[in-house]
């Protein structure tokens, strides 16, 4: 048998998953997501399609509000030394100006369990979902909303900023300014360019002003975890549409908050190629794809990372993952993403970490519960209980080793 090259990664090198609130805690209802779940619009939608509506109601997803403690111990048991979460506005201040103490008593003992649990917290502020009253008021449409998240922002990192070691301000705020304002895919759903330019704006704007205060504030590293994608040409003639799409996808908010951003957070998920006319429909080139249709693309995250060497900055993977409910996929998947992101280590990209998404298997926004992201399955219909899938015990390996076997 040949002997396999162990791969090694930097000391210190941060392994783990990610997590966000509204998609595992349960019970977000004071949410702009959760009312529109709930609505006439969109319930009568999914009956039109056949569909049960219950199973894309985030109800208590995986009632990790609850079970937060079994989860990170689980994560510490799989060898894990970092994770990344999101607080939830919309049950830290469920009215404008009025503070949940219990909310923030809770949230304070979720990362207190982290930390006994040896993880390094990621904190995210805005992973999607804001509160109703905050929606009502226009969003990020308005500008002069922008000192109510600031406030928000300022408030979790005066009562909670001993325990995060990183901030992430927004989460693919790239996403948050085209899914919901521009293809109408999430709610709102409007569909407006003007309105989408308007957000992009501000979340900018919010992110640029919070980062200075949170820094001031706790001294740790503040940034966004951009959704940044690898774009190639399919043909000399589509280079200049690639450029230019990969110029609005990838760099378009990167470039306006970096002076603001400590490191570089980067969600990657997906491979294109692009025609003259833009990406092609099916860009999967015979490769695998997951159980939601992406193709799987390993390689592209090396060029993903080795673009970032330029701006000079640490590099955090922040999410990497795939929907694969019989777990036959996610092992290889792992280690052929971790391969190419050794190779960009190797050519000088400066990375720090590798969270997988997800620690357990949650909402997954549109899509319910039907995608199982999860390193850990969640049986809902017998109490929540969780079960580490097989594959999660390959990635224990490699975490505990801080290396990967070739």
């Amino acid at each position: 048998m040949q002997k396999k090259d162990k791969l090694k990664f930097p000391p210190g090198f941060l392994w783990g998953s990610a997590t966000s609130a509204h998609q595992i805690e349960g019970n977000n209802k004071n949410s702009d997501w959760w009312a529109w779940e709930h609505s006439y619009l969109r319930v009568h939608s999914l009956k039109r399609l056949g569909k049960n509506p219950e199973d894309f109601m985030s109800g208590m997803a995986a009632d990790s509000w609850h079970k937060f403690e079994e989860d990170f111990s689980i994560a510490q048991e799989l060898g894990q030394n970092a994770h990344r979460l999101s607080v939830e506005w919309a049950k830290i201040e469920p009215k404008e100006g009025e503070f949940s103490e219990a909310a923030l008593d809770h949230y304070e003992k979720v990362f207190q369990s982290a930390k006994f649990h040896g993880l390094k917290l990621f904190v995210t502020l805005h992973h999607y979902t804001v509160p109703l009253w905050f929606a009502k008021k226009g969003g990020f449409e308005n500008k002069h909303n922008i000192d109510s998240f600031v406030r928000y922002g300022m408030k979790v990192a005066e009562r909670l900023g001993e325990y995060a070691d990183f901030w992430i301000t927004f989460n693919e705020p790239e996403l948050y300014s085209i899914l919901p304002f521009l293809t109408g895919k999430y709610p709102p759903q409007k569909r407006s360019p003007w309105t989408a330019y308007k957000v992009a704006r501000n979340l900018i704007k919010s992110h640029n002003i919070l980062s200075q205060k949170l820094k001031l504030q706790t001294g740790k590293p503040v940034s966004i975890a951009f959704h940044i994608s690898d774009l190639q040409p399919e043909n000399i003639w589509s280079i200049f549409t690639t450029n230019l799409l990969h110029y609005f996808a990838n760099e378009y908010f990167l470039k306006r908050t970096l002076a603001a951003c400590d490191f570089i957070g980067v969600n990657y998920y997906n491979h294109h190629h692009v025609g003259f006319l833009g990406p092609r429909k099916h860009s999967h080139s015979g490769h695998e794809e997951t159980d939601v249709g992406w193709g799987i693309h390993p390689d592209g995250i090396e060029r993903v990372l080795l673009s970032l060497k330029k701006y000079q900055k640490p590099i955090y993977i922040t999410e990497n993952g795939l929907a694969d409910a019989k777990d036959t996929k996610r092992e290889k998947f792992i280690a052929d993403h971790l391969y190419f992101v050794h190779r960009a280590i190797e050519q000088g990209a400066e990375v720090k970490s590798y969270l997988y998404w997800s620690l357990i298997d949650n909402f997954e926004w549109t899509e319910g519960f039907n995608p199982k992201f999860g390193l850990v399955a969640i049986d809902r219909q017998d109490m929540f209980r969780r079960r580490v899938r097989h594959s999660a015990l390959k990635f224990a390996e490699i975490c505990k080793n801080n290396y990967l076997e070739r």
